[in-house]
């Protein structure tokens, strides 16, 4: 079970995870889903964690304009 945590803090530590070893997460995941690749072997999560790692962050909401009053 995950928990109560935000997505954030989950991608946040990901990244510091994978870029422990001082490289760009993104890079390293593409390095071993191509070796996997060669292998024969699934790269389905790899994949997803990729995808999910380069998904944009949460955009701010713009606050509604005051409009005219009547």
């Amino acid at each position: 079970m995950i928990g109560t945590k935000k997505l954030s803090t989950i991608r946040s530590e990901i990244e510091g995870a994978l870029a422990s070893s001082g490289g760009d997460p993104i890079q390293r995941l593409e390095r071993q889903i191509a070796s996997a690749k060669r292998k024969g072997d699934r790269t389905e999560v790899l994949e997803g964690l990729k995808r999910f790692l380069q998904s944009p962050r949460k955009r701010k909401r713009q606050k509604p304009r005051a409009g005219a009053r009547k």
